[in-house]
């Protein structure tokens, strides 16, 4: 499994990003914009300046890797073909991403058409509903006026999209099949994943095994705290290591997990409270639908508190502005035409 922080590898002007699914640098994975430039640090301590450049239009990606070690300064270029599929986001400086068929939102549109300025591509919505639902697609009027929170499709000329604001998007790939998708997975639909490949498998023969899959930004254990009724139903339904009581009188004292209690303890009543881990629910998930761990990619930033406001976050926003605003994100796989 590998684990990546999308924090470290944005600059603080991009109001979107997009990755390869599969990117490794020196047995660590990440990747950035095009044309970015970020440091990366590795565990030894050596610091590694990453240039990933990628051509518009084309999918030629070039790594420059240059390290400083015993004053010798040593540079590796590498270059090869990205063919495959693509997962990204819009982050919080992008704006409100919201969508509902009987809306307009200009603010969408524009984004769209700098993350996507090719016309070989169509942008392919679905209304989210907290569901399990997930729509196979041929064209992109597949979805038209219809509820659910997943896509998954072969079109390469398709780009499926959901939008997110804490709930987890997960990004799917079939490199042997060329299936690729999205799903919305909140906490009533945690589990649509295993739908998604269900589907993948019945009308295009992928087998779990193949399928590329990463677990996008979404709020973490440190802040998503829930009653009893919806810790109970995690730990029966998926796993009990998705749960851990919140004991307030240790927190107060520092704790012994190091997580400390967010600025916000959002709509739970004033019973036993818990932390609730939709990556650990969702990993479970993969487990029993046959996912490889190796093929598993896990983004450690929490949409409620990773540096300030790079993502969209309802817990977070709502509990600060006290109204029910809060920037709503999309979520998306493009894949070359």
């Amino acid at each position: 499994m590998k684990r990546i922080r999308i924090a470290d590898f944005i600059n603080p002007e991009d109001d979107f990003f997009t990755l390869p699914f599969e990117t490794d640098i020196d047995g660590q994975s990440g990747g950035s914009l095009p044309g970015s430039v970020n440091p990366y640090r590795q565990s030894c301590g050596d610091l590694m300046d990453i240039n990933l450049c990628r051509q518009s239009g084309g999918d030629l990606m070039e790594l420059n890797l240059c390290r400083q070690s015993d004053n010798d300064l040593m540079e590796l270029n590498l270059c090869r073909q990205s063919g495959g599929a693509r997962w990204g986001m819009t982050l919080c400086k992008a704006g409100s991403m919201r969508f509902r068929w009987n809306e307009t939102n200009p603010n969408r549109q524009n984004n769209f058409s700098k993350i996507i300025s090719d016309r070989d591509h169509t942008v392919v919505p679905v209304q989210l509903d907290h569901t399990k639902i997930v729509y196979d697609i041929k064209t992109a009027e597949d979805t038209k006026e219809k509820i659910g929170d997943g896509i998954i499709t072969k079109n390469p000329h398709l780009v499926p999209t959901i939008t997110i604001a804490d709930c987890m998007p997960i990004f799917l790939y079939d490199p042997v099949t060329e299936v690729f998708g999205i799903v919305h997975s909140g906490w009533k639909g945690t589990g649509i994943v295993q739908e998604a490949i269900k589907l993948a498998e019945k009308n295009y023969g992928s087998k779990p095994k193949d399928f590329q899959i990463v677990l996008g930004p979404h709020i973490h254990d440190c802040c998503y705290i829930v009653d009893k009724e919806r810790a109970d139903y995690f730990a029966e339904n998926f796993t009990p290591e998705c749960i851990e009581p919140l004991e307030l009188s240790s927190i107060s004292k520092g704790g012994s997990t190091g997580k400390k209690l967010p600025s916000f303890v959002w709509n739970n009543g004033n019973g036993p409270l818990f932390r609730l881990s939709l990556e650990k629910a969702n990993l479970s998930v993969l487990e029993k639908a046959g996912i490889l761990s190796k093929n598993i990619t896990v983004c450690e930033d929490c949409t409620a508190c990773t540096n300030g406001d790079i993502f969209g976050s309802n817990r977070r926003e709502t509990a600060s502005n006290g109204k029910d605003n809060f920037t709503v994100m999309a979520g998306f796989v493009i894949k070359k035409s």
